[in-house]
């Protein structure tokens, strides 16, 4: 085929040089980029003398030894008539001898020839045509949670690559080296990166609506009436600092309440027996609260004031190895995608959900509405950082650190990559 197509077009050269439309002649001419054509001596042949690279270019050369889907494409040789080259039809994929097909270089012209216009570049490849597999990762969450399973169902569903999804969050992240991704809440961001400078926030996994959930029968029926009682929650959490933040709405702070310690799963049962008057955490805990204390129950919600945002964490020395950016670039694009059908398809996510967390499915859809997946790095995660980094701080009696302190913390080029990526 390659050998039949050099005859005809040789054949059309010939007349267009008989007629004097292109310029014939002779001396060495080499190849731009390829692994092309050897230098010839003109002859008596006004095509040119017997070059390795062909009569005549119809495509410019590809990188690195790439092809065009009609054959090898190589500058015009020595004594070549030449338009050197019109554009180059895209080298196909997996015909690149080094790995990855560059876009064709203008074709060299033979003498008085005209230089033609660079080939198309072929797809990436890697030898044999297929690409390099992605490498293994190993991701730690809080597995106990609605909020992680957009990295479940993305490490399991659209992750081509090999991907394990176990307990521990960012703080097994930082503790295991062998551990690439972890997710936590961004108070937890806050804490670790203190003692870990190393930590990166690089893509948003859920955002979560957090509620009260108190007791009529406790004496609540307006927000201000939780003062002097107490709220149930998880110490130096996100949702502790809910409560802060909802407090200081009515002109209360968390030193207004007493904050008793609890779990998702005893936090129902302290608001049913009365031990408390109100209770706080991630879903879907104050829902079974709820649901456990009947029309006894009142809300406070009010989702301007705050949103747990749970994000994907990673290490600047993981950023920083070639080979595990490029499966944590490919991870972010699947998560996208995991989150994609968390939003069109919720019926296939929830069915997901109840079975990763072994939850009632009524349950979840009574909290669904409570949680988002946008599909990005939210905007504003480091006013977020900011304003949070205040309360965090006084927690643990340090003084807080300023936005310049705190900017490193978030990298957003990893989902630039994965937005770039095809």
């Amino acid at each position: 085929m390659r050998n039949s197509k050099a005859l005809l077009l040789s054949y059309a050269c010939a007349c267009a040089c008989a007629l004097g439309l292109l310029a014939c002649g002779g001396g060495a001419n080499a190849s731009r980029n390829g692994e092309g054509g050897g230098s010839s001596s003109g002859g008596s042949n006004p095509l040119g003398g017997s070059g390795s690279a062909g009569s005549l270019s119809t495509s410019g050369t590809s990188g690195a030894g790439g092809a065009s889907v009609a054959g090898a494409s190589f500058a015009g040789t020595a004594g070549s008539v030449a338009t050197a080259g019109s554009a180059g039809t895209a080298g196909t994929v997996g015909v690149s001898t080094a790995g990855a097909a560059a876009g064709g270089a203008a074709g060299a012209g033979g003498s008085g020839g005209l230089a033609g216009p660079a080939g198309a570049g072929g797809p990436a490849a890697g030898a044999g045509g297929a690409p390099a597999p992605l490498p293994p990762l190993k991701i730690t969450c809080d597995t106990a949670s609605i909020e992680f399973t957009p990295v479940l169902v993305a490490a399991e569903s659209f992750y081509s690559g090999t991907a394990s999804v176990g307990a521990g969050g960012i703080p097994t992240l930082l503790s295991d080296s062998t551990v690439d991704l972890g997710s936590n809440a961004e108070t937890q961001s806050l804490r670790q990166s203190v003692t870990y400078p190393n930590l990166r926030i690089i893509f948003t996994v859920t955002e979560t609506f957090y509620r009260i959930v108190a007791s009529r029968s406790a004496g609540v029926t307006t927000l201000a009436d939780l003062k002097g009682k107490s709220i149930a929650t998880i110490p130096n959490t996100s949702a502790a600092y809910y409560v802060d933040k909802m407090l200081r709405t009515v002109s209360l702070t968390d030193k207004d309440v007493t904050i008793r310690s609890g779990t998702a799963e005893t936090l129902p049962t302290l608001l049913a027996n009365g031990t408390v008057a109100a209770v706080t955490l991630w879903e879907p805990s104050p829902q079974v609260a709820m649901d456990r204390i009947g029309s006894d129950a009142i809300e406070f919600q009010d989702r301007s004031v705050y949103r747990e945002i749970v994000s994907l964490h990673s290490t600047t020395e993981k950023l920083a190895n070639p080979e595990k950016r490029r499966g944590i670039v490919a991870f972010v694009r699947a998560l996208m995608q995991a989150q994609q059908q968390f939003r069109d398809e919720p019926a296939k996510a929830k069915a997901r959900v109840t079975k990763a967390l072994n939850i009632d499915a009524a349950l979840l859809d009574k909290v669904w509405h409570n949680e988002q997946w946008l599909g990005t790095l939210v905007p504003d995660i480091r006013d977020v950082l900011v304003e949070e980094e205040v309360w965090v701080a006084a927690q643990t009696g340090r003084t807080p650190r300023t936005r310049e302190q705190l900017a490193p913390l978030v990298d957003d080029s990893i989902m630039k990559e994965a937005l770039a990526a095809p």
